[in-house]
């Protein structure tokens, strides 16, 4: 872990400028300036992309969803009817569509289907906002559960949504989220994803753990690779107690959690991702803490008790002594919590909850470069429409005494049950808001025709001056170097920017894309689909979320020598360095390509050491 004060600097300098959580006075926070101009910015970019296009791109109005009317008693049966009553702060919904597609005036419906999971939430919130459940392949959206086959993607036409990912489980598998976090460790050095407990993937790895449980006195949990709910997880005290055949992982046990109350809790924090190729991703401003239901301890008597030790609703909820939210106004009561609540009561402890969430949001960005590579190859495998996708995932996270982060794991299909009133409100408005951002074309509306046009060229070069560029409207140069796939890509990157709502911004942003480019970078030779191309004359090497950033934010500034800061966490020592530069030489020359680093690399690489500008 790095020094406090390298982390009490990363807090001075923050790369978000809101965090997760509501403050007293942010219920009608007004649209500031830089909001206003980057609205600006992203409608000025659409009409040049739009005017490139040509009669390849209209721009489809999309369904505007409200979230569901909180009904009398939370969580009803699929299908139940049910009285309604508009939760506080809660627009009505729209007014439901007129079935039928023929004669004059008729208009067509907007079908929704859920398959192969219970989501009786969802489910109303489609219903309430006027859609039709169907069962057949004429849905808009789709809200499924794991398992999606590879073929259902390949059938999908353009303005069809999913709510999954072809490869999703790169991440939200215990087991294969180590390999990538594990990776990334090895290659750009354990600072910069120290985030994950020590973690051990059985039985591959059975030799080395039973080695290092010898030689610690810590204490260590086991999980299943591939499961959730707390299901099957237990704190380990003897080597007997490991599953003889059944693949898991074990990872050191975080004994010094922040705790409230005496009790330990974890947080739900809810993140979208709207695109891989390239990578877009928002996290909710709202979300749950959840809570242990018994006092911690880690006596030895105690540690066979999963009330003391796991956070898991699932698991509470069946505690004699377990207290539902009844209330929305009561949001700090029981053992589930909003993230506002926390985030007052923390205050009033003495807790920089500023610098708690900027290493939180540092975490979530660092897990999905982690994996990017992986599932946006399968993304381009798979075949894909540019918008057919979208993940909304449960990132569970413990903040131990110290304000360190902790990621435990994630997850693919977070529950969007609602047991509790504040259950209801959280997600209704969360899927709401998820959906507008991802935008649900609606077929009375529809002007695009669907077509299966798919990736098209690659990004070419070009000859466009970053210090030349009109921050009113981008050069037509710019996008004249760009391919179908691409341009379409960056529409819809731009139409994003004013559907955001109640999500913030994660990546990419001004300073996220310039804070996070040597992970970018130096993953690039390794994973050779990724874009890469001459874009401009300085020269320099851009991806399409660089490209994003710099048209939203303009050109940013260089970095002067040595200002890399600890959030990259790279700066591992020169030894380090020169051996992640053979490395990358060699993985190079593997793939038949010169052994002379690109030039974005030997930039990179300079940072790390220290001995160049940006």
């Amino acid at each position: 872990m790095g020094s406090e004060g390298e982390l009490a600097a990363q807090a001075e300098t923050p790369k978000w400028r809101r965090v997760p959580g509501y403050g007293d006075s942010d219920d009608d926070e007004p649209a500031d300036s830089e909001e206003e101009a980057l609205s600006a910015a992203a409608n000025a970019a659409v009409r040049s992309v739009s005017s490139q296009l040509g009669s390849r791109w209209v721009e489809n109005k999309f369904l505007e969803f409200s979230p569901a009317p909180m009904p009398s008693s939370p969580s009803p049966k699929p299908g139940s009817p049910s009285e309604s009553a508009p939760a506080s702060k809660v627009k009505p919904p729209s007014p439901p569509r007129l079935e039928g597609k023929s004669g004059r005036g008729a208009k067509e419906v907007n079908y929704f289907r859920i398959a192969m999971i219970d989501a009786p939430l969802v489910q109303q919130v489609f219903a309430s906002n006027g859609l039709t459940q169907t069962q057949d392949n004429n849905f808009s959206i789709q809200w499924s559960g794991p398992g999606l086959r590879e073929s259902a993607y390949r059938e999908l036409k353009e303005n069809q949504r999913v709510n999954h990912f072809p490869g999703s489980t790169e991440m939200t598998r215990k087991d294969k989220m180590w390999l990538h976090l594990d990776r990334m460790k090895q290659t750009i050095g354990n600072g910069a994803f120290d985030f994950v407990p020590e973690t051990f993937v059985l039985p591959d790895n059975s030799a080395e753990f039973r080695q290092r449980f010898k030689t610690t006195s810590d204490l260590w949990i086991v999980k299943p690779q591939n499961s959730s709910c707390g299901k099957g997880i237990f704190l380990l005290r003897s080597l007997k107690q490991l599953p003889a055949n059944e693949p898991c992982v074990v990872s050191r046990y975080v004994s010094n959690p922040l705790l409230i109350q005496s009790l330990k809790f974890d947080l739900r924090i809810y993140v979208l991702v709207t695109s891989y190729d390239p990578l877009r991703a928002y996290i909710y401003r709202e979300g749950l803490t959840r809570f242990a239901s018994k006092p911690y301890s880690t006596s030895k008597k105690h540690l066979r008790d999963a009330f003391r030790h796991l956070t898991n609703y699932s698991v509470n909820k069946s505690a004699a002594n377990f207290r539902e939210n009844a209330e929305l106004e009561a949001d700090n009561y029981g053992h589930k919590w909003s993230l506002s609540a926390l985030n007052k009561h923390l205050k009033v402890t003495g807790v920089d909850v500023d610098l708690m969430w900027s290493r939180i949001m540092d975490l979530v960005v660092k897990t999905l470069l982690a994996v990017e590579p992986a599932i946006s190859a399968k993304v381009r495998e798979t075949g894909v429409h540019q918008n057919n996708c979208f993940e909304m995932y449960g990132f569970d996270v413990l903040v131990d005494e110290n304000l360190k982060p902790w990621l435990l794991e994630v997850n693919l299909s977070p529950s969007m049950r609602a047991d509790s009133p504040l259950d209801w409100h959280v997600k209704s408005t969360l899927l709401s808001d998820a959906f507008n951002i991802v935008g649900v074309p609606d077929k009375n509306l529809l002007r695009q025709p669907i077509t299966r046009r798919r990736s098209s060229a690659l990004l070419r070069s070009g000859a466009f001056d970053v210090e030349e560029q009109s921050q009113s409207q981008p050069p037509a140069s710019l996008f004249e170097s760009l391919g179908e796939h691409e341009l379409k890509s960056l529409a819809c990157a731009f139409q994003e920017v004013k559907r955001c709502h109640n999500f913030i911004r994660l990546y990419p942003t001004r300073s996220t894309v310039k804070n996070y480019a040597p992970i970018v970078e130096l993953q690039a030779p390794l994973v050779p689909r990724l874009r890469y191309s001459r874009l401009v004359s300085n020269p320099m090497w851009t991806s399409l979320s660089q490209l994003v950033a710099l048209i939203l934010f303009g050109p940013a500034k260089r970095a002067r020598r040595g200002s890399l800061q600890r959030p990259l966490g790279v700066g591992s020592g020169v030894n380090k360095t020169e051996e992640l530069s053979g490395y990358i030489e060699a993985s190079l020359s593997q793939q038949g390509k010169t052994q002379t680093l690109p030039e974005p690399l030997a930039e990179g690489l300079a940072l790390l050491r220290g001995d160049g500008e940006a």
